[in-house]
């Protein structure tokens, strides 16, 4: 039995306005609640991210206050400018319940060593998706469409300076004008690194 009907009460949602969340008709909803269909795994993830609790508090397999599953999305460069979703994700990292209220997360894996000795090739950080960010903030982030890097940010009074922690790489200088044109956004800033010991 889920703990779908629970979550949604305790979150004072009715089932229309849950639907409305998660792209879905009410009767899928109701189908869920009554056991009588199962989220896919998409709408699971999406549905613990809603209600700030993990899958398997969802499923009534584990506690709400059970760590809370996000998607990894792919790899973002720290070094040139790349940035690849992972459009079929099939990683996850957990994340704290505390953590998730906080607002949105996914997990990218860093590549390259221009955040060296701050990130290491492969390190997995947890990214908090939000389009501001603050002086100092390690940003994700993009130029254009898809270009991407993971920086340190300093706003300066003519643009913004994007910095890499490696002495050894350059850092990304963009004026006001190329902000507005490109144009220059983030994706998110960096909350905390995964680091796989070998």
């Amino acid at each position: 039995m889920n703990n779908i009907k629970e979550l949604r009460k305790r979150a004072k949602l009715s089932q229309l306005e849950l639907a409305e969340l998660c792209g879905v008709h009410q009767t899928a909803v109701s189908q869920w609640e009554q056991g009588r269909t199962n989220p896919d795994t998409d709408m699971l993830v999406a549905l613990s991210q809603i209600f700030h609790t993990s899958i398997g508090a969802l499923l009534g397999l584990d506690t709400p206050d059970d760590p809370i599953m996000i998607p990894v999305k792919g790899f973002v460069q720290a070094g040139e400018m790349t940035f690849i979703p992972d459009e079929d994700v099939c990683e996850f990292a957990a994340i704290s319940p505390e953590l998730a209220r906080r607002g949105e997360y996914c997990a990218l894996r860093v590549h390259g060593n221009s955040m060296y000795p701050l990130f290491y090739d492969n390190d997995q950080v947890i990214v908090r998706v939000q389009s501001d960010a603050d002086d100092n903030d390690i940003v994700v982030a993009i130029e254009g469409r898809e270009r991407a890097t993971i920086k340190r940010l300093k706003r300066q009074e003519n643009g913004i300076l994007l910095i890499a922690e490696n002495p050894e790489y350059d850092s990304i200088f963009y004026t006001k004008e190329q902000v507005a044109k490109l144009p220059v956004t983030f994706f998110g800033i960096a909350v905390e690194i995964r680091r796989e010991i070998h």
